[in-house]
């Protein structure tokens, strides 16, 4: 039997290992008591039995029908036959008429991966920038429809490996996947995770319309390290922060597939920590859907964590503790020898197979296809006209105005005669990771050219590179760039970040503009005072100098395949931009805590920052301007059981029709521990016309998580006797009113 290598420190022993197998020491190796072995659940937690569970969209009655036919079809399965369906891509088995499946179809965190036709929507780190539940539900719609237009076209796999990603690694712009993730808020991840698994699984009661995942299931928020490094985390930043998106995605979102990360948590690999996976994942939250390891996480429980020392019992101990598909092959090659050992039993085995069974028997694989609802997809509806205008909409609704001193922008093309476009980022329709390939790709300088039109755009448009994303300066690029600014009436400079700096595999040391960008910004507004900086990227940038010095900042991250033709509506001003950044922009990487630190109170994210961000939390400009008042709160108490309404008027006292995201925060105020300085607790972006007013209101349930801290002690959340201060706001620097409600413990 192959061996890994041994841990430097003390090994595991085979009488601690069947011990982890089999359950409760997982959660005492992380340091915390094991209160749920005692009979303790948090508040607001389930007993975990399946009548007593909502499963996710699909009717009781339907999951369990699929469940004991899940559980007849894995019955006629040999042992061998059982342990090849445990790979991603699985054979068929001709003898009891079981076809191959694939449980990793492909991804599709903002668009199917596939070639084109198919549409590609902004990255979630621009769509977490919309602040719309709605619009979120209604992309997913439409992915989750070409999906199904691919699977009757060419066999597509309904199962997906994405979206949502809701590991907060967005909780320092130096993670390299941070363009995954919807927002550094657990709140606004959470409500932005429900919406997309929504629209992806459908609400059918019998059906599944595709298999969402969320991942990546826990504290895999480093890259450079994911596969050796044990991210520590103590329990107030786990339960308060680091759990809530994907217990939203289970309680709430009802997703169907949970994928265990790379990483180990306080030492214990996540694909093989009971706690995680069948504890905290089935019993308490409910899950009813399969889980699926990172690739190859199984194997890394040996191979790069050392935890056990060799495969077979990396394997058992991967089945044990809950995971149910490997994408990889060490289950497929080691499980025969671990039920050989008697590491793991045939029936933990059956277990596992019948969850991933049932979520194939929910998708109507083996029912006629007339019989399920979402077979009637029309393979036109693939990058349609419909779908593209959906992306466009989607891209103008995640553009944000940074800034706009003295109404620099909208620009109005009547009066420009030379327009300068440059920049790395100006001549490319950026994607970012986990795209597919559409066939209507248009850059912002194509964007540009359309919106004032060929015979304008030949005469007023000047374009040049000036330099790359990372390259070094070349003195030729430079003078074309500054030449054009010269002669331009305006100069739009855009920059940014790609996956040259950070992606998946790879974070970043700095989160200034990569390369001479910030220098090219700089030449090009010495020659033209009148330059807009435009950021298209991947990532947040600290662009210190140029919001000091240029009059105007608009853009965001990639907004997918429609992006040049939503900047060109915004920066002309035919779409009044209105989205909010859903992180928090920093000044320099000194503001920082160190990158592996998990602690939340060390300053990371709004809730705990007490510096002085570039751009807050929330933060976005309008072409027009919104007047908040007239707060109102249904009562001067909130006791148990209880919600409390927040109601306040908001009116648009400019010239242009637009949108607001109105944001309320809450303040826990006397606490006997540290609080965060402000947290959200709802939003809703509303649309008003010019010169009208809208009443908007929220509700805030005792329960809301905010109003609690995790208590280690009562292994429960606690709600603190106490006043709450009630905030609503632009952002999370920008408050407008403010009131105060009494809590009743």
């Amino acid at each position: 039997m192959k061996k890994c290598d041994k841990a430097s420190g003390k090994p595991v022993s085979r009488r601690d290992f069947l011990a982890l197998a089999g359950g409760g020491a997982a959660l005492a190796m992380t340091g915390w008591p094991d209160k749920q072995a005692m009979g303790q659940t948090p508040m607001g937690a389930s007993a975990g039995t399946a009548e007593s569970l909502d499963t996710g969209g699909i009717a009781m009655e339907h999951f369990e029908s699929a469940r004991k036919r899940a559980a007849a079809m894995v019955a006629k399965l040999t042992l061998p036959e059982k342990i090849s369906q445990f790979g991603s891509t699985v054979p068929g088995i001709p003898r009891v008429d079981l076809p191959a499946f694939k449980y990793y179809g492909s991804e599709a965190l903002h668009g199917l991966i596939h070639a084109g036709p198919i549409t590609s929507f902004p990255l979630p780190l621009a769509l977490g920038c919309s602040w719309n539940r709605e619009l979120v539900e209604r992309v997913f719609t439409a992915v989750s429809d070409e999906i199904w237009a691919w699977h009757k076209k060419d066999g597509q796999s309904l199962a997906m490996f994405s979206p949502p990603t809701v590991n907060m690694g967005t909780r320092d712009p130096r993670w390299g996947r941070i363009g995954e993730n919807y927002s550094e808020d657990p709140y606004l991840v959470s409500q932005m995770a429900i919406h997309t698994i929504h629209g992806m699984q459908g609400h059918d009661p019998r059906y599944l319309k595709t298999i969402a995942c969320a991942k990546h299931f826990i504290a895999n928020d480093t890259e450079d390290d994911r596969e050796e490094t044990s991210a520590t985390v103590d329990p107030r930043s786990f339960w308060e922060y680091y759990s809530r998106g994907f217990e939203a995605c289970v309680r709430e979102g009802h997703v169907f597939t949970v994928m265990s990360s790379y990483n180990a948590m306080n030492g214990i690999p996540t694909t093989a920590n009971r706690f995680l996976l069948t504890d905290l994942l089935r019993g308490r939250w409910g899950f009813r859907g399969y889980v699926v390891s990172d690739c190859d996480a199984v194997g890394d429980i040996c191979r790069t964590h050392h935890f056990v020392p060799n495969y077979a019992e990396a394997a058992a101990l991967a089945v044990n503790a809950g995971c149910d598909i490997n994408c990889g092959d060490t289950l497929q090659k080691y499980l025969g020898k671990a039920v050989e050992e008697q590491l793991v039993s045939e029936a933990a085995l059956d277990h596992s197979l019948i969850r991933s069974f049932t979520g194939r028997i929910l998708l109507g694989e083996f029912d006629p296809q007339e019989q399920v609802p979402y077979s009637n997809t029309p393979i036109a509806c693939l990058e349609s006209a419909a779908h593209q205008e959906l992306a466009r909409e989607a891209a103008r609704q995640s553009i944000v105005l940074f800034k706009n001193e003295n109404n620099t922008l909208p620009l109005d093309k009547k009066h420009l005669k030379k327009i300068a476009v440059i920049g790395p980022t100006a001549d490319v329709c950026h994607l970012g990771n986990y795209s597919g390939k559409p066939s209507f790709l248009v850059s912002p300088l194509e964007g540009i050219n359309a919106y004032l039109g060929a015979s304008a755009a030949a005469k007023k448009v000047l374009y040049a590179t000036g330099c790359s994303v990372v390259g070094e300066k070349h003195a030729a690029e430079f003078a074309e760039a500054v030449k054009a600014a010269k002669e331009a009436d305006v100069a739009l400079v855009f920059v940014g970040a790609d996956q040259q700096v950070d992606a998946e595999g790879h974070d970043r040391r700095r989160i200034d503009l990569p390369g001479v960008q910030h220098e090219l910004v700089q030449a090009v507004y010495a020659a033209n005072p009148r330059t807009i900086l435009v950021i298209s990227s991947n990532c947040p940038v600290a662009v210190n100098w140029e919001q000091d010095h240029l009059p105007a900042i608009a853009g965001g991250m990639f907004l997918g395949e429609q992006q040049g033709h939503a900047l060109a509506e915004v920066l002309f001003g035919d779409y009044n931009p209105g989205g909010k950044l859903n992180t928090t922009w920093y000044r320099r990487v000194e503001d920082l805590p160190d990158f592996h630190d998990y602690d939340l109170r060390h300053g990371r994210t709004y809730m705990y920052f007490h510096g002085e961000p570039l751009y807050p939390f929330g933060h976005g400009l309008s072409y027009t301007q919104f007047q908040y008042k007239n707060l109102r709160l249904s009562g001067d108490t909130l006791g148990p059981g209880g919600k409390a309404t927040v109601s306040l008027d908001v009116t648009n006292s400019g010239g242009r029709d637009g949108d607001e995201v109105v944001q309320v925060y809450v303040h826990v105020a006397g606490s006997k521990v540290e609080r965060p300085i402000k947290q959200l607790v709802n939003f809703a972006r509303v649309h008003i016309k010019a010169g009208e007013s809208r009443t908007v209101s929220f509700d805030l349930p005792y329960d809301e998580r905010a109003l609690a801290y995790w208590d280690d002690g009562k292994y429960d959340f606690v709600v603190e006797a106490g006043t709450v201060d009630v905030m609503v706001g632009a952002s999370s620097a920008d408050i407008k009113l403010k009131g105060q409600l009494q809590l009743v413990a």
